[in-house]
């Protein structure tokens, strides 16, 4: 992966020196034309806000504006809240000054969470600062492993302090740090690599042929419509399954954290459970393309939040593609339509044959090879 690397941040206090660490060192010493700037702006501004007990409203709406922190409320929205630039900015207020935040919409901000972890985000960044070998080195180098030799990508991260979610992407060279759910150094490691390589998936989502959710797509018949959706639905289960592979979920087992313990909990039962989200690809397979189908918020939001049930077959799909070819061999999937993903990973030696390759259902099979001929 190409090393030139431009940081961008400005200048910040000690406390919030965790966004410097992870916006500017993350790629230094690389040798790839990829860049990363990364905008610190949106949480220092909210950390600091959190701790002024005469922060003005005006002010609050200048903080809710910020790139990073409309990232939060257009994230929010995703999970059907209606945030917006005044409920964010009354949210922040309040907590502020102590009051109680009752409205439920102002109670996804989360920042009376945020406000007593200030202490404990600055002892984060001490351990993190401690070890720059085993944070930013370790992370340049594990991307590195799964992006296309002589890559040119430009990625934009930005560091927030706030919603739900330690860490996001919306499909294109963005991503979001939130340091708010994030309470120690594994966690924090294994997120950042997570999102980062969504930011990597966007940088090639046009020559994955990529597509939108499609809500409301006119003019398509049933089986046109089947067949956005299920690509859809492989596109998720592959940009998932990967960037969970590319995180490297062996760190979890050094976590401690509640959020850690958590993750660790769902990957263990999800993956002894693997065959349950097995079914659910085939059921969902199955509610996306029937006659009175289902809408596909609605599948997303059954296989992809919370436990995440989905993201564990596509996690053993390309750990197998990994383990069978390489990480290169990974890595060309950046560029290929999601269906060839799923269809590659049963043309493998050990397909089938154990725990840690189990079969697909006979839908989610014929609905990936209808791609090759009926979905054009």
């Amino acid at each position: 992966m190409p090393r030139d690397v431009t940081c961008q941040y400005p200048n910040i206090p000690t406390r919030a020196a965790i966004l410097v660490l992870l916006g500017c060192t993350l790629w230094a010493n690389s040798a790839s034309a990829t860049t990363v700037a990364m905008n610190t702006d949106s949480a220092k501004a909210v950390l600091e806000a959190l701790q002024d007990p005469f922060l003005s409203h005006d002010a609050s709406l200048k903080i809710a504006a910020l790139p990073g922190n409309q990232g939060i409320i257009r994230k929010l929205n995703e999970f059907k809240i209606p945030a917006n630039n005044q409920n964010f900015a009354e949210a922040l207020y309040d907590s502020a000054h102590g009051e109680t935040v009752t409205d439920t919409t102002e109670q996804s901000f989360y920042f009376d969470l945020v406000k007593p972890k200030i202490p404990q985000l600055s002892k984060l960044l001490a351990e993190i600062a401690a070890n720059p070998k085993a944070f930013q080195q370790q992370i340049e180098q594990r991307i590195s492993l799964f992006t296309p030799i002589g890559a040119d990508i430009r990625l934009q991260g930005y560091i927030v302090a706030g919603g739900d979610g330690g860490g996001y992407a919306f499909g294109d060279t963005d991503f979001f740090l939130n340091i708010g759910m994030i309470d120690e150094f594994a966690v924090v490691k294994g997120v950042t690599t997570h999102e980062l390589y969504h930011a990597v998936q966007g940088a090639f989502a046009k020559e994955r042929g990529s597509v939108e959710t499609p809500l409301s797509t006119k003019r398509l018949s049933r089986a046109q419509q089947s067949c956005v959706n299920i690509a859809q639905l492989f596109a998720n289960v592959y940009e998932e399954g990967s960037a969970m592979y590319v995180e490297d979920v062996s760190l979890l087992q050094n976590a401690q954290s509640e959020i850690g313990l958590r993750k660790l909990t769902d990957m263990t039962e999800g993956l002894k459970h693997i065959n349950a989200s097995v079914s659910l690809l085939e059921m969902s397979v199955l509610s996306l393309s029937a006659l009175d189908a289902m809408p596909y918020d609605d599948v997303y939001e059954v296989g992809f939040l919370g436990s995440g049930v989905l993201y564990n077959i596509g996690y053993v799909m390309a750990k197998a593609i990994a383990d069978n070819d390489g990480p290169q061999g990974l890595a060309a999937y950046l560029k290929l339509p999601a269906y060839r993903f799923v269809l590659h990973y049963t043309e493998l030696p050990k397909y089938g044959k154990d725990k840690d390759h189990p079969k697909l259902g006979g839908n989610t099979l014929a609905a990936a090879n209808q791609f090759i001929n009926d979905c054009k």
